[in-house]
């Protein structure tokens, strides 16, 4: 099944470089696959989805730990029933009843003077899916939540960039199978899609720019830890697609960012927020192709206090946090 789809993004170019045509959102509710806008729902088309059985098919190597991933899910996902289940199964299910959540993305293409350049853009999308007249099924997007790669994995995305039939027969199955995401885990999954829930609950749309902040949450920060996880350290070439971890500074996190915070690798951020049944405060950072989201996270109910998207930016930054630090200190 192929849900991906190319999209050709013309940018004029003058002496003053590129125009750029920002691609999607962190997490998106809403039609769209690539516009800045997050694309119409219909009333009768809210009112299926609902109606519908929400099958979540997850990476090959998740139904190890099948238990915190159902754990996580049910802890947010409340405007359908919904069941993990694997790629086959999908065969034998009434798709006039069924939602499915699975692994997409889109293709942008630039275009300048003299050069094209392909991206890739992947993601975790809901959909519904339906017969047209010719009896062919098409995909109807009700949301979705952009991936982290890791430099390897999106190296090999890259490589089927250019063509639609391609990516879908090489890219789809790769993500299945090896892909490397560094925002996929239980525990920021359940975030992403506490967003969606909520917005599909309440039939509010989120555009592919919408802010949000928290002013209230964002306070208790001024003294609770703000957990980051460890990856944003590693930095993106842009020009080799390769990747150099960078060490930990101390003291050039303090300084951007004056309250208490600690990096740690994704594993023990998942432990942490187990045994603080209470909620702890965690950072999200997603780079899609030339795109970059920032969201502050709170384990216990899934909330996101803060997010903010920042384009044409492959690594995460000192000036990232300090546009953190600025709002919870206001």
């Amino acid at each position: 099944m192929n849900n991906i789809k190319m999209i050709a993004v013309a940018l004029a170019t003058c002496v003053l470089g590129s125009i750029y045509t920002p691609a999607n959102a962190q997490i998106q509710i809403g039609s769209s696959m690539s516009s800045a806008g997050p694309g119409k729902i219909s009333k009768e088309e809210m009112a299926k989805f609902k109606q519908s059985t929400t099958y979540f098919i997850l990476q090959e190597r998740d139904y190890q730990q099948l238990d915190a991933f159902q754990e996580a899910i049910a802890k947010v996902w409340t405007v359908t029933p919904f069941k993990i289940i694997r790629q086959d199964e999908m065969r034998s299910l009434d798709k006039r009843k069924s939602s499915f959540f699975f692994f997409g993305g889109f293709v942008t293409i630039r275009r300048g003077q003299s050069t094209t350049t392909y991206h890739t853009h992947l993601s975790y999308d809901l959909y519904m899916l339906e017969a047209n007249k010719k009896g062919h099924l098409e995909q109807q997007l009700f949301g979705k939540f952009m991936l982290h790669l890791d430099s390897e994995s999106y190296r090999q995305t890259m490589r089927f960039a250019t063509s639609n039939k391609t990516f879908g027969q090489k890219i789809t199955p790769y993500m299945y199978s090896e892909a490397e995401m560094q925002n996929w885990n239980p525990l920021m999954i359940s975030g992403y899609l506490k967003v969606i829930n909520d917005g599909l609950q309440q039939e509010t749309l989120r555009s592919a720019f919408e802010e949000h902040i928290d002013k209230n949450e964002l306070k208790k920060l001024q003294t609770e830890t703000l957990y980051i996880p460890d990856y944003v350290n590693t930095k993106f070439n842009m020009f080799t697609m390769d990747e150099k971890d960078t060490e930990e500074d101390t003291d050039d996190l303090k300084s951007a960012y004056p309250f208490p915070a600690k990096y740690v690798s994704s594993a023990e951020l998942r432990k942490l927020a187990e045994q603080h049944p209470e909620g702890i405060w965690y950072l999200s950072y997603i780079k899609s192709s030339t795109d970059k989201y920032v969201g502050i996270f709170n384990s216990k109910t899934g909330e996101m206090i803060m997010n903010f998207y920042v384009p044409v930016s492959y690594n995460f930054k000192m000036k990232d946090l300090k546009r953190v630090a600025t709002k919870v200190k206001s």
